[in-house]
């Protein structure tokens, strides 16, 4: 993204205590349990409120956010609801609408973002050594706990919640890993003069941690990231056009034609090829995506309404673990559409001002966006090295509603934020 202009723009004194009890909330449950992650954006968000006057930031990515939302009411119990006499006036009647909690959730969230978007660098520069530290902490104790079969974590639980057997214990200390994968380019950005041996170390507690539980996807979705950042600084341009471009079409046509690849896979019984050298979840991924795939089909526009995927029963339990299935299932391919509007937008807004032909004199030194402007880096590959590893684990696990996930995704996006304006020079 572009960096905002907040010259002319005071910010409350209270932003950066707000930003640091916020993050130290976000450390907190990233070990003791990423639900809280939610609670952590809304705290921050409900008291940065104000920062929605800033909201033009957002342009269309935040624009076409809104349609898909509109979508998504348009096609929950809301209607139903009101059609059949629901009694609006009770607590609980409110509280079993699923659609209310997405909708309410960007207002925190979205709060948050644009405060941290508007963090003066010495500021934003002080919140990210803190957290840079506390995610190499963060990482050591995950590592040694799940040495430990994740002893530290049933203590935790017993105290805190209730006992929790070992292995469901290894699986919440694994959740942690998620985390860890998607702030390691932010914080890289941020700490891009730090000694090279913390990089060192954060890079290796990366790659240990969810080797260590036994994470498939964040394992994965850091090696994608780390090709994706180095295609983007070694590539900035591939045959005329921007790598930027080249991404968001990629990105656009893998959310819009994943069902269809995924039906093609299942009437050409190539899934049966597939499934004798995937491990036992990802096989039963495979069967879960190979049936949501014939329902979207089945209800191709309009999809089978909002939070439909619980009511499947056993051949969808939960959620499709696919962002794209997800989508497509319940609103349709008018919601797939606007999906993917989003996605592509938020790529392009990333890559504004990274130049088009090699010519254009491409420099990192440089943020082109703002002729003059200098910064020490050019955030862009940090940043859609980030998204990158968004959209992996978007695409194998979690439901896209869930949120916890939705919180962490809004909570990666404010740190970014802030490790770019502390990216910059003073």
């Amino acid at each position: 993204m572009a960096p905002a202009d907040t010259s002319k723009f005071q910010l409350p004194s209270y932003t950066g205590v707000i930003m640091g009890i916020t993050l130290v909330f976000l450390a907190l449950f990233t070990y003791a349990g990423p639900l809280g992650y939610a609670l952590t954006a809304t705290f921050g968000g409900l008291l940065l409120l104000g920062y929605w006057r800033q909201v033009r930031w957002f342009g269309w990515v935040g624009l076409t956010l809104g349609l898909l939302l509109i979508w998504l009411v348009s096609r929950s119990t809301l209607l139903y609801d009101l059609h059949s006499g629901a009694d609006f006036s009770r607590y609980k009647t409110w509280e079993d609408q699923e659609w209310l909690k997405i909708i309410l959730e960007p207002l925190w969230y979205g709060a948050l973002i644009l405060a941290a978007w508007a963090m003066k660098p010495r500021t934003a520069s002080g919140l990210m050594t803190g957290l840079l530290y506390a995610y190499i902490g963060l990482c050591a104790l995950i590592i040694v706990d799940a040495l430990s079969g994740a002893r530290l974590y049933q203590v935790l639980s017993a105290a805190l919640y209730k006992p929790i057997r070992p292995d469901l214990a290894m699986v919440k200390v694994s959740l942690a890993t998620y985390a860890f994968v998607l702030l390691y380019w932010p914080l890289m950005l941020a700490g891009r003069d730090k000694p090279t041996f913390f990089k060192a170390v954060a890079l290796a507690a990366c790659v240990l941690a969810p080797l260590v539980t036994d994470a498939n996807a964040p394992t994965l979705a850091l090696i994608v990231s780390f090709a994706v950042f180095w295609i983007v600084r070694r590539f900035p341009v591939v045959g005329g056009l921007s790598i930027y471009k080249i991404m968001a079409t990629l990105v656009g046509f893998k959310i819009l034609f994943t069902p269809l690849i995924i039906d093609t896979i299942r009437r050409l019984g190539l899934g049966d090829d597939v499934r004798r050298i995937l491990p036992a979840s990802w096989d039963a991924r495979l069967d879960i995506w190979e049936f949501a795939a014939q329902k979207i089909l089945q209800k191709p526009f309009l999809g089978w309404g909002f939070d439909s995927s619980r009511h499947f029963g056993k051949p969808i339990p939960l959620h499709p673990h696919n962002m794209s299935i997800q989508v497509g299932l319940e609103l349709g391919y008018i919601g797939l559409f606007l999906l993917a509007a989003v996605w592509v937008l938020l790529i392009l807004r990333i890559g504004r001002g990274a130049p088009e032909v090699r010519e254009g004199g491409f420099t990192e030194l440089r943020d082109l966006t703002e002729a003059g402007e200098a910064v020490q880096t050019d955030p862009r590959p940090y940043a859609l090295a980030a998204l990158s590893a968004v959209f992996v684990i978007a695409q194998l696990s979690f439901g896209i509603w869930q949120e916890w996930w939705l919180a962490l995704m809004a909570l990666v996006t404010a740190i970014y934020l802030m490790a770019r304006s502390a990216s910059q020079k003073d």
